[in-house]
């Protein structure tokens, strides 16, 4: 009876120590998965700043402009009727319109087997409308003078009719009209192009933004820190909410003290190597130098930019900071000031008499799908941005990007060497000059590399000109100068000099001008021994 007892009571001890072990081991396994557990979620905040620009007028007294643009202001000056420090022309040299085609479409109608069963044809017109305009501009403080070439180019389709006589008299008897709306359209364009380029130059712009600024905060509700980073979130919302761009930011400085230091504990309480620690402490120096970057404090943004990338969770945030923040402090170099916060006054002293204008819809938010593209600068700098499927399609002498902090940007050609999308396609800056644009002289410009050989290289300059280029030459040659219009033959023939089995097939007229033909040509000429 007694062993029974003892071995009864040995069985309840060891059962008891068997549940605690278990219940530990599962109260650690939880403690394991919960602790690894830190999503961030990105987090909007506001900005309100005054760009500042990359060539200033110093004396405040000086800064005065003249123009023959009333669309086109300079921000934070006032304008003149003549003589202004800035004196500043924009000149259109009209619309063209391209070749007229009736296009044939053909639709028809089958049934459950697959057999046509009717067809019907259709019409419609196609053509092309063209734009160019010349900005020149005056420094009397500098004496600087500077001139900048400007083109658009829009497509035309019709609308459909059964007959082609049809198709043909709806365009004639709305020809004007249409010529019209596209010339206005483009000249909206062009003068919004000029506007950023001389307030990006000179002009002194109020900026706002409500959410192209994102502050990393904890997601992951079972999170020791998850309600404080919420908390904090709210709180810095809340500061920058109050963030004007003709407001000092010293008090906002002094009340963001408290997160900044927060953030600043978060990094000394998870100081492991692991990734979960590594990511908690990327979220607060992402944080504390964005709080910084945009309170005028880029040597403290860099700070803790530099923590980033020693962090080495994020380098590529670490490095972006770093470059917003060294282009801040050359700006302030530039502008001798230390705050990009103050009073902003435009004034308009012309005495213009008023004029009635007709006023044109305003242009449709470009909705085309946007990719990621790597800008390479003259200085082989490589700058990350957004552009849009139809700012490639158009873009020549500069191009339209967004920016790291999602702001508008315009990049010159003249500044770049190339730019490469992230599909694969690349754009080469080349020198050339533009049939489409009406160039006197060769002009730096972004095109789509189609060819890129030994012998000879092929570009697309906004989806319809043609460029050739030799290795071996310095110049350029678009395939719609009028040499090459009207010569096709014996133009393309020189470019095929050294394979005579190719001036051959160029001379019988194998070979047409049009992009499938003149890349079968630069193709051939590359693999010509």
């Amino acid at each position: 009876m007694y062993s029974f007892n003892n071995t009864l009571t040995q069985f309840k001890l060891f059962m008891k120590n068997f549940n605690l072990s278990i219940y530990v081991l599962f109260f650690t396994f939880c403690l394991s998965g919960y602790s690894q557990s830190a999503n961030l979620n990105r987090e909007p905040f506001k900005v309100a700043y005054v760009k500042l620009p990359s060539k200033p007028v110093l004396d405040d007294a000086k800064r005065t402009y003249s123009s023959n643009s009333r669309a086109v202001r300079i921000s934070g000056f006032t304008k003149v009727a003549t003589n202004g420090t800035i004196d500043f022309n924009l000149d259109f040299h009209g619309t063209t319109v391209g070749d007229i085609d009736i296009k044939k479409e053909t639709e028809e109608e089958k049934d459950k087997d697959g057999n046509v069963t009717s067809t019907k044809h259709f019409y419609y017109a196609v053509t092309t409308f063209s734009t160019t305009a010349t900005l020149t501009i005056s420094n009397m403080d500098s004496g600087e003078n500077l001139s900048y070439p400007y083109s658009e180019k829009t497509g035309y389709t019709g609308s459909k009719y059964r007959s082609y006589n049809e198709a043909s008299k709806s365009y004639n008897r709305n020809r004007y009209s249409i010529r019209d709306k596209h010339r206005a359209e483009h000249r909206s364009s062009i003068e919004s192009t000029v506007s950023y380029r001389v307030n990006s130059i000179y002009g002194y712009e109020p900026y706002e933004s409500l959410t192209g600024n994102i502050f990393w905060i904890l997601a992951t509700k079972k999170h020791p820190e998850y309600q404080k980073h919420q908390e904090t979130y709210e709180a810095l919302k809340t500061i920058f909410d109050e963030m004007e761009y003709d407001q000092t930011v010293e008090p906002l400085l002094e009340n963001v003290q408290p997160y900044v230091d927060y953030f600043n504990d978060v990094v000394a309480r998870y100081d492991k190597d692991d990734r979960k620690s590594k990511k908690l402490r990327y979220a607060s120096f992402y944080n504390i130098a964005m709080i910084y970057l945009k309170l005028d404090q880029p040597l403290k943004a860099k700070e803790y930019a530099n923590k980033l990338i020693d962090n080495d969770y994020d380098k590529g945030d670490g490095k972006r900071i770093n470059n917003s923040a060294d282009k801040l402090i050359a700006l302030f170099e530039t502008n001798k000031t230390d705050s990009r916060h103050f009073e902003v006054i435009t004034e308009d002293v012309s005495n213009e008499p008023v004029v009635t204008e007709v006023l044109v819809e305003a242009e449709e938010e470009d909705t085309s799908e946007k990719s990621i593209a790597f800008l390479i600068t003259a200085q082989n700098d490589t700058l990350q941005t957004t552009v849009s499927a139809n700012e490639l399609a158009k873009m020549s002498v500069v191009v339209n990007v967004l920016g790291t902090g999602n702001e508008h940007e315009v990049y010159e050609a003249q500044n770049a060497k190339k730019m490469v999308v992230a599909n694969g396609d690349t754009y080469e800056v080349v020198d050339f000059k533009s049939a489409l644009a009406n160039d006197a002289t060769s002009v730096p410009k972004f095109a789509k590399v189609l060819i890129e050989g030994e012998k000879i290289n092929l570009y697309a300059h906004q989806g319809s000109e043609f460029v050739l280029q030799l290795k071996d030459r310095e110049t350029t040659t678009s395939t719609m100068s009028k040499n090459f219009v009207f010569g096709f033959n014996k133009e393309l023939s020189v470019f095929a000099e050294d394979c005579l089995a190719l001036k051959a097939k160029v001379n019988t007229g194998e070979f047409k001008n049009k992009k499938e033909d003149l890349i079968k040509f630069a193709q051939e000429l590359n693999s010509c021994n």
